[in-house]
């Protein structure tokens, strides 16, 4: 085997791998006018040393080392740019992010999906729903939505509800009774004053997060049978909620730079299904909230 067939076999060796197979195909088709060049073996030349050659020998076989070195510095000083012998690598990228439709206010079916509480609340919240939810909302400062509540198929259901909540009543049976002084400004204020409520029962207070605000969290529950036909619990700036006899209601008390939100999940605890308290709680958890 002549040593030009040997510097042949060397330099293709060294290209040939998954990420030169380009530069193979440069050498062969340099390689195709080598051929075809007259050379004269040179017979004094020292063993294991190259023969002496033609200068278009010389400049095939430079510029395959150009070649190949360029194709180097590409792949290795700039990974990721180019893909040499291949199709380029895909690239991932974030998947587009579905915008929120904004809850309807008074009562109205809704479709699964992402739901924002529009430009009138004073906090941008935005949450998933299932199917099967409608909006129950009693205002800008009182959203909400409903899965069955007042249906012959669910008669008990669940609701969450997002509200400004000013105070609370001091007498149940009276919506006008609100405390005087008010409650105070604090999440700690609000929740101590509605576990408090005259003839409910209420859950220990526990401290959560909701998407990373700090919160109060626990479930009153209005007595089965009241002393008078309607209860009265808090009061938001434009009226004073009433829940039924039994109702009960996990509460969040959030704290959102400031600004006090709260989240009521109501239900009656003798008709609701636990797939209706999960469903709430996954309402929850899909909670995001920016000041």
């Amino acid at each position: 085997m002549s040593t030009d067939r040997d510097t042949t076999r060397i330099v293709r060796s060294w290209l040939r791998s998954d990420e030169h197979e380009s530069a193979d195909r440069v050498l062969d088709a340099v390689l195709d006018q080598l051929d075809t060049t007259p050379q004269r073996r040179s017979t004094w030349w020292p063993a294991r040393r190259f023969p002496h050659m033609n200068t278009t020998a010389k400049l095939a076989l430079g510029a395959v080392a150009v070649v190949a070195i360029a194709l180097l510095g590409i792949r290795f000083l700039a990974p990721g740019s180019l893909s040499v012998g291949g199709d380029p690598e895909p690239t991932a990228t974030n998947s587009p992010t579905a915008t929120p439709s904004e809850i309807p206010l008074g009562e109205r079916s809704m479709d699964a999906g992402r739901y924002w509480l529009g430009p009138d609340f004073p906090v941008e919240i935005t949450f998933d729903l299932p199917a099967g939810w409608s909006s129950c909302s009693n205002g800008v400062l009182e959203q909400g939505a409903c899965r069955g509540i007042g249906t012959t198929d669910a008669p008990g259901g669940v609701g969450v509800g997002f509200l400004i909540v000013d105070t609370v009543v001091a007498d149940p049976c009276d919506a006008t009774s609100l405390l005087d002084p008010p409650v105070g400004p604090s999440i700690d204020d609000l929740a101590t004053a509605i576990a408090n409520l005259p003839g409910f029962e209420a859950t220990p207070v526990e401290d959560v997060s909701i998407d990373g605000f700090d919160a109060k969290r626990f479930t009153i529950t209005a007595p089965e049978d009241p002393a008078c036909d309607t209860l009265f619990t808090w009061a938001t700036p434009t009226r004073t909620n009433g829940v039924g006899p039994g109702e009960a209601n996990l509460i969040h008390a959030i704290d959102v730079d400031g600004v006090r939100v709260m989240l009521t999940s109501a239900y009656f605890g003798s008709q609701v299904s636990e797939q209706d308290l999960s469903l709430v709680e996954e309402v929850i958890a899909s909670i995001r909230i920016e000041p």
